[in-house]
This record gives C-alpha cells, structure tokens and sequence, in this order.
C-alpha cells in the first residue's frame, strides 16, 4: 500500500513547478500568496485547496525536493502565505480580496466549503502555525459557525432546493468549530445545528417516520426533508447526479478524517445511511477507478466530482472495510496519462486549453482540486497506516445490507434504469445532464462512455440551441435488464430570424432495452417532422465514442457496413433504417453545458460519433415527413447478433434479435398516437415491451 501513496505523491510533487506561474502576491502585502486570481467566491476556495496541497508536501516525510523544485521550508512558507491570505482576507480579517479594497469573503451557504476542504492541510502543518495564526483561524471558524447557527435555515428537498452537500458541509464545520474549540461560548449550540444539518444531508423520504434516536432524539423529530429519493438517485443541479452523491460523501470524509486526527469519535449524526449512498456509487464506478455517470455531467469530462471520489474511496475502507485500492490505482494510471500528454506538469492544460486562455480562475480551480485529493492520498494514508484496521463508524450501526452488490437499479422521477453485469454496464437515463441518454459499454474501458445525448440521435435546426422537451417516458425493469420508451419534443433556439427565437422541428419517439443475456442493447427510434422546418443536421443513433488522449486518440474500427466494431470490444449493428457512418468532428465537441455558442470548438473531449442516417447538409422536411426511422444493436465484443425485422401493423415497430444467451427477444414499439396491442398486449403510445 505504500507504493499507492508513494506513487501519488510523486504526482503532487511533479505538479508545484506548473503553479508558480499561477501564484501571487498583494502589492500591499508581500507576505500574503494566493494561487488563481483571488477574488472572492471560486477563487478563495482555489487558494485554499493549493495551500492544502502545499501543506500536505510540507509535511511529508518522503519528500523528492528535487522533483517539487522546492525546499521543504519553501513549501510551508508557501502554505503559511496562502492561509494568511485566506484568514486576513475573511470578514473576521483585516485584509480583503483582490475584487476591490473592501471585499471580504465568508458568510454564505458555500464560504465553509473551501474550508473544510483545506483543514487536512492546515492539520498537518497546525504545530508551524504561529499564536497570530490560531487566533486568527479561531475567528474565522467561530464568525463562520455565528453566521450559520443564527441566519442559516435548514433545508432540504429531493427536487428543489436540493442540498445534501451543502448540509453535509455546514454540518460539519460547525462540529468542527465546536470539537477545535469546546469553550467557544456557543459550542454547545454548533454541536446541535451541526446535527440537524448533518441528518438532513443524506436524508430520504422515510426518515420522517424513523424512529432511530441520534443525541437522544428520534430521527423523525430531526427530518426536514429528504435531499435522496428512497431509491438514493439524487437530483442535484436538475437532472439525476452521480457526482454530487460524490461530493456529499467527500465532504463526510473530511470531517471524519479531522475526527481520527483529533483523537475523538466523529458523531453518529455524521454517517446517516452513508452506508446506502456508498452502495449505490460503488455500483457507478469503472473497473478503473472512473464514475459511471448515469445521469451525465454538465461541466469538465473526468475533473471536480471525479476527483473527489479519491476521499470517498478511502472513507469506504476506515468505515466499512472495503478495500478499494484497485480503484484507485486504475485512477492513477489515467492521471499519469493526462499529464504525461501536458508535458508542462499541470493536470488538464491540454484538455483546458480554452480556460488557460480565457478563464484562469477555472483552470486553476479545477487544478487545485485535483491537487487536493492527491494530497488527501497522501496525508490520509501515512497517519493512518494505509486503513490497515479499519476505523469504524462509533456508536452508528451500519445497515448490513450495503454489503450486497447492487446488479440492478431503478429512480422513477428521472426515468433512470441501470444494469451491471460482468461484462456490460447499460443505462438510460430521461432526466439526465444532457437527455435523454442511453449507455452501452464494457466494465473495464472507461475511455468508451461519453453520455451527452448519447445513443437518442440528433435533430438540429438553424438555431445555436437545440433543447428538448419531455412528453413522456416509462420503464420496467426485466430480470437482469430493462427496457425504457417515451416521447420528446425537438426544438431550436437562438435563431437569426426577426420575430422567430425558437421552433418545433421533430417529435422523437424512443424505445431503449437492456436484454437480459448480460451483453445487448437495442435501440428503436422513430422521429417525424411536426411541420414544414428546415433541419441543419440529423444524426440517428449518434453514439458517441471518446477519441482523446486517454485512447491515445486512436480507435481500431472495423467497418461491413451493417456493422462496426470498435477496438474489438463493443459491436454496433444497424437491424434497419441505413448503414453505420462515423462522423468525425475537427474539434473537441464536448464542453460545458450551454457554452457552445460561444466556443463552439473548443470543448474539453473528443469524440467520434457513430451514426446510422447521417445528414451534415441542410434540408427541409414537410410536415409528418419521417426524419430518422431505425433499429439498432450495440454489443459488448466483436460479433454483432442475429436480428431481424418484424412485420407488425401500422405504428408499430419491432425487431428479434438473438441475445448472447442463445434466447430470441423480441423489442416492440408504439410509434402512434393511441393505444395498440402486440399479441393481445395492450401498448400505450410510445411505450414499450420485450419478449422471449
């Protein structure tokens, strides 16, 4: 385990050399540093995270000076400025920020975020602190838990306002403020608000009825709300978010972590069904160490969320013994990757090029995350023996039942299924980052799922936008699978016309259906024009497969045509409606949600996108004129199934297709606009059945 923290740590290490340029000092004061552009918000909490990276290599034993660039002592001056910076500069200081003379930062449902995330640092260089520098962080911590025990309500929503990090985090800084500080004249009521924050983190509908005592008090009493549906599936910044279950439980292990440190037992209030969230995002996670993202993303592919599952992992093996060190050496074999392709040192300048030159607080925000979850590697690690004997949760009783391996799962507010099997992680998504959204892709080869729009094709017309609207959608889950249908609007937004900013241009019926033989996805997809409209794109299918310097922008594609297998690991057929065409963009197309108007090509991944019915040209449609009409198959390895086409009545649409287990299944779809029947089954419009 060693070589684990050893091998981060030389990561750390490599990276100082790309942060000088990044580093500065007030004009008027010179004994200050921040690392980005410190200004208030984004970029204290970025200063705040380096000079816990900072700290963390002044601290360790182990340190190559030569390979950091810098002395150890250099490296905790460097510390010691940022975190002057840091308190002087807070609304209990006497300094400010670099937006104006008179701005300060704290006091807001975000400002302990950034603290909490730079404390594993600062303990580790706590006894280099000078008196001034306790007084001083003393004030910070106690002005900040005044702010949120007097004017910050506790709430909680499993829709809107949903705040399970954000709970998490105040929770916690308010236990540690008063674990720090236990005279603090009102430690006793941190400790209190703290709890109440840290139950209605991780907290689910049932909670209302549990009569599970915390500080003597029945859970019940505590519950204000529920930020996790009963199924876990979380619906942070809208849409069905995998990375922000990360987040909550990042933000647990810190406090934790403070808690071994400190000597004392964390409270129980702290681990509230941790167990359960952990359960379902050990199911999201690659072979490889990387999220399998159900719900997509709308920021930088494979950064933020990403990089704080490094904590998560280490936090499930102190508490619940699970060791998860594959995961993490999977991880750090792509961050070697990624930097070696740099070359300068830095984490992600190639990737993010675009915020190198046009938004450095981003560029270093995110480099500083980074930086901080290597750091926790390496603290975490050598002050508690690589997690030898695990910890524990205290007095906190774990639900025995995370131990079993989630196969399958299911949230009914965002149309949301998923399937593990050993060779095949297949989901779908309809209220997703970017939607709706399918997923068909090897256990082991991260490098293969990228989710925008995934596998549900493209209609664009003449506008810069091209948002969609939801009409319906339903699943059901199958014996190791599902099958997921619905309906949604197209549109077109941004348009140049006078008078006319957006307008219909398809009605996409979709059938999605993980067959239950571990291997086989199949997709029927039928979309028509809602009127006479101008289309400047159409892409069925549009499966989109990352090309970029983690593949080592090179794909092996074997093409027939009907067929195309990829790297000899995913085979993708067309059953009907036109041949496999893959389209190759000249440019990094997938970047943040909503910015692509303004830097259309200049994302942060590369794709090739594999299409069946691909028209770049623009093209007018009549109205009802059918736009894209197709079936497909994407199979894990290299042989595409026996399928065939079935002669159904008009509406619908169906195939049969041979799974990997040798069963004929068939998929059958309703196109219209009232209710059929398959066999005597009845079938609702754009609704859905497998058979075998």
């Amino acid at each position: 385990m060693k070589n684990l923290r050893t091998d981060y740590l030389r990561l750390l290490e490599g990276w100082v050399p790309s942060t000088h340029a990044w580093m500065q000092a007030p004009r008027e004061r010179p004994d200050l540093l921040y690392y980005g552009d410190g200004t208030n918000g984004w970029g204290m909490q970025t200063t705040q995270k380096a000079l816990g990276a900072f700290a963390a290599l002044a601290a360790e034993p182990e340190l190559d000076t030569q390979r950091c660039g810098l002395s150890r002592e250099d490296l905790l001056q460097r510390s010691l400025a940022m975190l002057r910076y840091t308190l002087a500069s807070h609304l209990s200081g006497d300094f400010h920020t670099t937006d104006s003379d008179t701005t300060r930062w704290g006091h807001t449902w975000i400002s302990a975020l950034g603290v909490e995330r730079m404390m594993a640092g600062v303990e580790a260089i706590w006894d280099k602190m000078t008196p001034e520098d306790h007084a001083q962080m003393r004030a910070m911590l106690i002005s900040e838990s005044d702010w949120l025990l007097k004017e910050y309500q506790v709430r909680a929503d499993p829709i809107s306002p949903n705040l399970p990090e954000s709970n998490m985090w105040n929770g916690a800084i308010l236990w540690r403020t008063a674990l720090l500080y236990p005279d603090a004249p009102d430690a006793a009521a941190y400790r209190e608000k703290g709890t109440h924050l840290l139950l209605n983190a991780i907290s689910i509908p049932s909670d209302k009825d549990s009569t599970r005592l915390f500080h003597g008090r029945p859970l019940s009493e505590w519950h204000v709300g529920a930020n996790f549906f009963e199924s876990y599936g979380c619906n942070h910044h809208g849409y069905q978010n995998v990375g922000y279950m990360v987040i909550t439980l990042s933000n647990l292990a810190m406090l934790h972590f403070t808690c071994r440190w400190l000597g004392v037992q964390a409270p129980e209030a702290l681990y509230l069904h941790m167990e359960k969230l952990w359960q379902l995002v050990r199911m999201c996670i690659f072979d490889d160490g990387r999220l399998f993202r159900i719900g997509g993303d709308t920021r930088v592919r494979y950064c933020y969320c990403q990089d704080y599952l490094l904590p998560v992992l280490m936090l499930a093996a102190d508490t619940l013994g699970e060791r998860c060190d594959a995961l993490e050496r999977g991880w750090l074999q792509q961050l070697r990757t990624e930097i070696e392709a740099n070359g300068d040192g830095t984490f992600l300048s190639t990737r993010c090029e675009l915020f190198v030159e046009r938004s450095p607080l981003y560029f270093t925000r995110l480099e500083s995350d980074r930086a901080i979850n290597i750091a926790y590697e390496v603290l975490w690690r050598r002050r508690h023996n690589d997690f030898a004997t695990p910890h524990g949760t205290g007095g906190y009783e774990p639900d025995p039942t995370f131990r079993e391996r989630l196969t399958i799962w299911h949230d009914e507010y965002h149309g949301s299924c998923y399937v593990r099997d050993p060779r095949r992680l297949a989901s779908f998504t309809w209220r997703a980052s970017e939607w709706p959204q399918g997923m068909c892709v090897p256990p082991a080869d991260s490098s293969m799922a990228e989710w925008r729009t995934n596998m549900t094709s493209n209609i664009e017309g003449d506008g810069f936008y091209h948002p969609r609207t939801l009409v319906s959608h339903h699943e059901t889950l199958l014996e190791g699978g599902f099958v997921t249908a619905g309906r949604f609007i197209n549109a077109t937004a941004g348009m140049l016309a006078e008078q006319i900013d957006r307008e219909d241009t398809g009605i996409s019926t979709l059938a999605f259906a993980a067959l239950p033989d571990g291997a086989t996805v199949v997709t029927l997809q039928f979309a028509k024009a809602p009127k006479r409209c101008h289309l400047s794109r159409v892409q069925g299918l549009k499966l989109n497969i990352p090309n970029d310097i983690f593949n080592h922008c090179t794909r092996d594609y074997s093409d027939t045509g009907a067929q195309l297998t990829i790297d000899d690991k995913l085979t993708v057929s067309a059953i009907y409606g036109g041949e496999i065409q893959i389209y190759r963009p000249p440019y990094r197309q997938i970047g943040l949600r909503g910015h692509e108007p303004w830097y259309p090509e200049r994302g942060m991944l590369h794709c090739d996108e594999i299409c069946i019915g691909l028209q770049l040209t623009p093209h007018w449609y009549d109205k009802d004129e059918t736009i894209l009409d197709f079936g497909a198959a994407v199979v894990i390895g290299n042989k595409a199934p026996a399928a065939e086409v079935l002669a159904l009545e008009e509406g619908l649409r169906g195939v049969r297709v041979t799974g990997q287990d040798g069963r004929g299944y068939r998929v059958i779809l309703n196109i219209g606009d009232t209710e059929l029947s398959f066999e005597d089954q009845p079938l609702a419009p754009a609704n859905a059945l497998v058979l075998w």
